[in-house]
């Protein structure tokens, strides 16, 4: 199964989704040697806490709302790969998994390594959007596609981990019961990395106004408008993954709101640049003649008129795009309340005419 959660910080609006493996350490029962008579036995244990964990796990997420991050987000991600690296050290000299089979427990030390990899290189964490907005453009999407590939690479180890489970169960003719549900952590991680996307370069375009570049403002609706349509493509394709589609409603929501800025801000924001770079040649200016003064003072008061009817508008964008940032969050929140709840599965953790001999 998926020992994964999703924390968020936000501060000054930014956030932080970090893909954390915290509930490991409550993978208590498995890490003490023990010897089993059967392999029921084994599995019991082996249930308690993978249902314990998966509980704690989605209660974890559902929790994680902006009113809550105080509170709730203290564990920082050093303290958990250092709390991985204990447990994974203590199986390693103690569980000796069932005869000696260990391939249910090396496989949880492998996916917790891919835990601790992905958390020491960053790529699960995502509340990097200051630093990004510094790059280029083309750093920036080679960043995001990596993230996007090690995202992958993490929940396929997830996905092997389950493959391990049945493999190792196959072997002492224990079967397992599947509930049919989709994984709501992975689904929902991937909405996050859409609605990430987005403000990364947002943010990247509030840099580009901050620095009156018109040149690098019109790259970067080239680049929203790019990332517009990934998105529309990709929430399509997650539409028949739930019949919850509140999170694909609110990012195609929230993306349609981010390129029309295009349209709004454009003329707006070349025209205070060029009133802008006029007023930087006037300031170089060494001549000091009663017309050159008129002429500086006049450019100033076309540049504040053009500054202030930009930013009139751009707050105003702001403040809407506040107030949709905060209710995604809320949507978020939502989803998982609605979809992830799992079902006791230690009381069917097996089929219950599996074919299980006493050794």
């Amino acid at each position: 199964m998926k020992y994964i959660t999703l924390l968020r910080k936000i501060e000054n609006r930014k956030i932080s989704i970090v893909f954390l493996v915290f509930v490991v350490a409550m993978f208590s029962t498995i890490a003490h040697a023990q010897d089993y008579r059967t392999i029921d036995a084994y599995m019991d244990d082996f249930g308690k806490n993978e249902m314990f964990v998966k509980k704690a796990l989605i209660d974890y997420s559902v929790t994680i709302i902006e009113s809550q991050m105080n509170t709730r987000s203290k564990v920082t991600s050093d303290k958990i790969v250092n709390k991985l690296a204990n447990i994974n050290q203590i199986m390693k000299t103690t569980n000796k998994g069932f005869e000696n089979n260990t391939l249910l427990r090396d496989s949880f030390i492998r996916m917790n390594e891919k835990t601790i990899e992905s958390l020491k290189n960053g790529s699960l964490i995502l509340n990097d959007y200051d630093y990004q907005s510094t790059l280029s453009f083309a750093e920036i999407n080679a960043n995001m596609a990596q993230k996007e590939k090690n995202m992958q690479s993490y929940y396929d180890e997830m996905k092997n981990f389950d493959k391990n489970k049945r493999a190792f169960g196959s072997q002492y003719n224990v079967g397992f019961k599947s509930t049919g549900t989709k994984n709501v952590l992975e689904y929902n991680a991937y909405q996050n990395l859409l609605f990430y996307k987005m403000n990364v370069i947002d943010q990247k375009l509030s840099a580009l106004i901050d620095a009156k570049d018109k040149a690098g403002f019109a790259k970067c609706f080239a680049v929203i408008d790019a990332l517009h349509d990934e998105i529309i493509a990709k929430t399509n394709q997650y539409k028949g993954v739930f019949k919850d589609n509140s999170m694909n409603d609110a990012n195609v929501k929230y993306a349609n709101f981010i390129q029309s800025q295009k349209e709004i801000l454009s003329p707006l924001f070349n025209d205070f640049a060029d009133e802008s770079a006029k007023l930087a040649v006037l300031k170089k200016s060494s001549q000091q003649t009663p017309a050159a003064v008129a002429a500086y003072n006049e450019q100033v008061r076309a540049y504040n008129a053009k500054k202030n009817a930009f930013y009139a508008v751009f707050d105003r964008i702001k403040a809407t795009k506040k107030n949709m940032y905060d209710n995604w969050y809320v949507v978020n929140s939502k989803f998982l309340q609605h979809n992830g709840e799992f079902e006791n599965i230690h009381e069917k953790y097996t089929l219950p005419n599996s074919n299980v001999a006493t050794r």
